[in-house]
């Protein structure tokens, strides 16, 4: 959960560079973790629920259609993500890893 991370990074002296102390670089990670949710998170959701559990409850097969379009829905998700995230940086807040990109990592490992 991100509330999890966030309080444990203030509770415990973490790093710098895990929940930024610079006001742009924090802001980037927060911008980051309140987009993630509904963009990345929501578009991979709806098409693993829609290609592997939809057909096991109901028996029935996903209109291929139907798919192309979630696909497709995930994949400008994805696009903005490099595009506006990492903007050919190594990691979304900069130069080091951040709380962001350890969620980023996961969503895109699910």
């Amino acid at each position: 959960s991100i509330a999890i991370l966030l309080y444990l990074a203030r509770k415990f002296k973490t790093p710098d560079h895990w929940y930024p102390s610079d006001l742009q670089k924090r802001a980037r990670v927060d911008e980051y973790l309140s987009w993630q949710h509904v963009s990345i998170r929501g578009k991979a959701s709806k098409l693993f629920l829609t290609k592997m559990l939809l057909p096991m409850l109901t028996g029935q097969p996903v209109p291929p259609e139907k798919l192309e379009i979630l696909t497709e829905e995930l994949n400008v998700v994805l696009k903005q993500f490099e595009e506006k995230f990492l903007q050919d940086k190594p990691f979304i807040a900069g130069t080091e890893v951040s709380l962001a990109d350890l969620v980023a990592l996961v969503e895109l490992m699910q």
